[in-house]
């Protein structure tokens, strides 16, 4: 027979598991409490293309001027998320641009485009968004894309008639993201282009040319851009 003092150790071992047992499972669920609570309580960002949104991301290859390859890009891997004005006054806003190399319109604006960089350039990362619109004559190519951000001979721009190193403007030296599949204009909302999306460091959309038809973008920067200096 089990001696008493050997049957009190073994009682008391039992006791000393269950108060284990109990503790781990209160820990538990004190740590699923806590983490329902941060799910609950965290606001979730809007992601979207309107004012006060989080832009959508961008994910795909992008082509520098003067660059023979095209590299890996996300838009999202650039963005500082915990940016604020007063964290970091200095920080780089975001102007994305919609375009197509065969667009009458983005032919025309191919000007505007270069003196935006030159004024805003410091302030602003540019990122031109080269799509295809489903229309007649707009097939476009990562050849014809290349050719109207550095402005070199090829015939093919502007439906497709035109010698690209033609266009107005000088050489486009910002980023060239190819969405030729047009994956993400639904995204962001873009039913034309040339359209133009300002956006914080952070990520936010500040402006979208949809909601202000009658704002150019170049007054829309002078008016949201922090003066330098100042």
């Amino acid at each position: 027979m089990m001696s008493e003092g050997i049957r009190r150790r073994n009682l008391r071992a039992d006791e000393d598991g269950d108060a284990r047992l109990t503790s781990g499972f209160v820990t538990a669920g004190v740590l699923t409490f806590i983490m329902l609570a941060v799910v609950l309580f965290t606001e979730t960002p809007v992601i979207g293309p309107n004012e006060g949104e989080l832009a959508p991301n961008l994910v795909g290859e992008v082509h520098m001027s003067g660059s023979s390859t095209w590299v890996d890009f996300e838009l999202y891997d650039e963005i500082d998320f915990g940016w604020t004005n007063d964290s970091d006054p200095n920080a780089k806003w975001f102007l994305i641009i919609f375009m197509d190399t065969d667009c009458g319109h983005c032919w025309v604006k191919a000007e505007e485009m270069s003196l935006i960089h030159d004024t805003f350039g410091d302030q602003v990362n540019i990122i031109s968004v080269a799509v295809s619109l489903n229309m007649q004559n707009h097939e476009s190519s990562r050849e014809e894309v290349v050719a109207f951000q550095d402005k070199i001979a090829l015939n093919g721009c502007n439906g497709g008639s035109t010698d690209c190193s033609s266009r107005d403007g000088g050489v486009h030296n910002w980023t060239y993201f190819d969405d030729l599949r047009s994956d993400y204009m639904d995204t962001w909302g873009v039913q034309g282009t040339p359209s133009y999306t300002i956006i914080q460091p952070d990520g936010t959309v500040a402006w979208n040319q949809a909601q202000h038809q009658d704002v150019e973008v170049g007054q829309a920067l002078f008016t949201l851009l922090p003066i330098p200096g100042e």
